[in-house]
């Protein structure tokens, strides 16, 4: 429990407010990536920053919606949520990209962030020879959907093999499993069949 303050203290003077307000700027803008002017307010919330590029990147409002939330802190960088099912993320390593729908469902069961993936390097985008499917790229694997499917994490070296043999466009398919233990390794399916890893 914090003890009671004592309301009628008062700051130091303007100077203490200024050098607040200063700290509170410099904090803002090197976290977002731009200065406190560059946020507008779009419904409830402000967005700004590189968020906000990636949010008009999209087609702003009439993509996303307007915010639910604030900007707030994730493990190492910044999110915000979005009426229509997506967030925005943003880290210094990875700028700023939006994740959707069922690959955003995906992404939350496997702990946002702080996942082995980390946070999205790519926008969601299509997949497939028809582009029906869609997929996020992330520092630790991708994310692969289509409506046959569902929505799988691929990543490590069952990553690199299916990849190598062309990815959803090649001779696996899209992934219908996730990465489970077979025979002290591990394997995944695929449409075109498993594939499997051992230490």
């Amino acid at each position: 429990m914090q003890p009671r303050r004592n309301r009628s203290h008062r700051p130091a003077g303007r100077a203490a407010l200024a050098l607040t307000a200063g700290v509170a700027a410099v904090v803002f803008a090197t976290v977002t990536g731009a200065g406190p002017a560059a946020a507008r307010h779009i419904g409830a919330f402000d967005v700004g920053g590189s968020i906000e590029k990636a949010y008009d990147r999209a087609g702003g409002t009439g993509f996303f919606g307007n915010p639910t939330t604030p900007e707030s802190a994730a493990q190492g960088g910044r999110f915000q949520v979005f009426e229509r099912g997506c967030s925005i993320y943003w880290s210094v390593g990875t700028d700023a990209h939006n994740i959707c729908g069922l690959i955003r469902d995906k992404y939350a069961s496997m702990g946002w962030e702080r996942s082995p993936l980390g946070f999205p390097l790519s926008d969601e985008s299509k997949a497939g020879s028809d582009g029906a499917g869609r997929y996020n790229m992330f520092p630790g694997g991708v994310i692969y959907w289509s409506e046959e499917t569902g929505a799988h994490a691929v990543w490590g070296s069952i990553a690199g093999v299916w990849q190598g043999n062309g990815a959803e466009k090649g001779r696996y398919g899209y992934p219908t499993s996730d990465e489970y233990d077979y025979r002290g390794g591990k394997a995944q399916d695929f449409q075109g069949g498993r594939i499997t890893w051992h230490p």
